[in-house]
């Protein structure tokens, strides 16, 4: 039997590395339910587990991971949260070298000059620019949360992922630049729509079959 958590939906998604469990909430608190929570209740569901068997702690980077992971196979746990939604994400991750970062955004109105020259880099802010005005604030949430749910799977602060992570955005977003490494390998972005939210979701997850 599952575990209950009220109001958590959940998608099984296709990737590269395999299919991720996606789960997300919304309620009316700010987050409503805490990442590690949401996270938990994945895991649980994911392995057919009681929930309390499940503890979530931060690794040594401070991305979230299992407290007992003799318990579980291995994951790859990330979680996010935006004004009332919270997502979480769980990928079984045999090789070490797998990633997983998720990351959730929306703004109410278009980027200010200041906001677009604080998150993104000279080639990203003329790539937005390239695009038609409606388009603008769309492109900008795929930046944004796709350079976070890198640095998230990294576990890198944000600060530093806005600098070092540099993306294009077409033919869809991709992974250009990590740091001083211009041809970053093993690298796949995954947006995703929530169903009856305006919010912008983006998957990062890094994957090299045969690289342990």
């Amino acid at each position: 039997m599952l575990p209950a958590l009220s109001g958590a939906r959940h998608r099984r998604l296709a990737t590269a590395a395999g299919p991720v469990d996606l789960w997300w909430h919304v309620g009316p608190q700010r987050p409503p339910v805490r990442g590690h929570a949401l996270l938990r209740h994945a895991v649980a569901a994911r392995c057919a587990r009681p929930t309390a068997e499940v503890g979530v702690v931060p690794d040594r980077l401070g991305r979230p991971a299992l407290a007992w992971p003799e318990r579980f196979p291995p994951l790859r746990l990330s979680a996010a949260h935006s004004g009332p939604v919270t997502v979480a994400a769980v990928l079984a991750a045999p090789h070490h070298g797998t990633l997983l970062g998720v990351d959730v955004e929306h703004l109410a109105a278009p980027p200010s000059p200041q906001l677009l020259e604080f998150a993104l880099t000279p080639a990203e802010r003329a790539a937005l620019a390239e695009l038609p005005s409606v388009l603008r604030q769309s492109g900008f949430l795929s930046l944004w949360t796709a350079k976070e749910a890198v640095a998230k799977a990294l576990g890198w602060p944000l600060l530093r992922a806005l600098v070092d992570v540099e993306l294009v955005l077409r033919p869809r977003p991709a992974l250009v630049r990590l740091g001083r490494d211009r041809a970053p390998l093993g690298w796949h972005l995954l947006p995703v729509r929530l169903p009856g939210r305006p919010h912008t979701a983006t998957l990062a997850l890094h994957h090299r079959p045969g690289h342990h």
